[in-house]
């Protein structure tokens, strides 16, 4: 059985819905024919990716992270920075894009209804990624990315904000795809500033396949791929009996004393007293 076939039929087996790929080329390069060229090279990965998904919506992310400088997101011409195949798909093969800022997707297939607008929450109840849970989406790890989970704020945001983060306002526009603008902002739980805070990605990977939430191809191991849903859930369960469940141990030595010594979440002024909760307002 093909690659394509095998990879479909594990996305099958773990939701009906929209499938959102996280990608590594380079780390699936042994899944497409070798070429020196490439735009072929990019070509063969998306070629692969529409197989896979078997006509289902398929998404990518269009990251761009700029927003918090410049204020302004073009739908159309800001880049993807996340990587070879989300740009190459986003110029080559994307049929629309979300218009929230820093986390746009791109995709093929039917448009979800994302709204930018006052106090957009790129991880809220109306986000792209509570949009995948909800239509019982797969989250595809191609070239073994379980790493690039960025739904895991999503669940963050279902515990009621992760303890160890704060919220920042961004407020800018958005050029939609005929040069309108739309002004809005962004609500954004971002790391505290000048700290290290990291997940212990390779321990959440361990347990998520233990626990049989993200499954692996035995043939093909850089192909992983998670049920949205119960990955989320599997998360959120994990936080209710430990907050900070999901950190590596070099950021819970660091985290849990000054929580403790707070008896809060984590506020914009305990690490950027001079900042107000707007960026960049006056």
């Amino acid at each position: 059985m093909s690659v394509a076939k095998l990879a479909a039929s594990l996305i099958e087996a773990l939701g009906t819905g929209p499938v959102f790929v996280h990608s590594d080329p380079l780390r699936a390069a042994t899944l497409v024919p070798p070429s020196r060229d490439r735009k072929a090279f990019l070509d063969s990965h998306i070629a692969l990716l529409r197989e896979i998904g078997a006509g289902r919506v398929l998404m990518s992310p269009a990251f761009n992270y700029d927003f918090p400088r410049t204020r302004v997101f073009s739908v159309t011409n800001d880049p993807a920075q996340l990587g070879p195949i989300p740009e190459h798909f986003r110029v080559t093969a994307a049929e629309w894009r979300t218009h929230v800022p820093i986390f746009s997707v791109a995709g093929i297939g039917s448009e979800p209804i994302i709204s930018w607008g006052d106090r957009t929450d790129p991880f809220g109840p109306g986000s792209i990624f509570a949009w995948l849970v909800a239509q019982d989406g797969v989250i595809l790890y191609y070239g073994g990315t379980f790493h690039y989970n960025t739904i895991v704020h999503y669940a963050e945001r279902l515990t009621g904000g992760p303890l160890y983060r704060y919220d920042k306002i961004f407020e800018g526009e958005v050029s939609g795809e005929a040069g309108d603008l739309q002004r809005g902002s962004l609500d954004y739980h971002v790391r505290p500033l000048n700290t290290g805070l990291d997940y212990d990605w390779p321990n959440l990977l361990q347990r998520a396949l233990a626990a049989g939430v993200c499954r692996k191809l035995e043939s093909h191991p850089q192909i992983l791929a998670a049920s949205a849903r119960e990955l989320c859930g599997f998360w959120v369960e994990a936080m209710h009996q430990d907050p900070l469940a999901l950190l590596d141990e070099p950021t819970k030595e660091w985290v849990r004393p000054r929580l403790e010594q707070l008896g809060r979440r984590f506020e914009i002024g305990d690490f950027e007293p001079h900042a107000s909760t707007v960026a960049g307002a006056t």
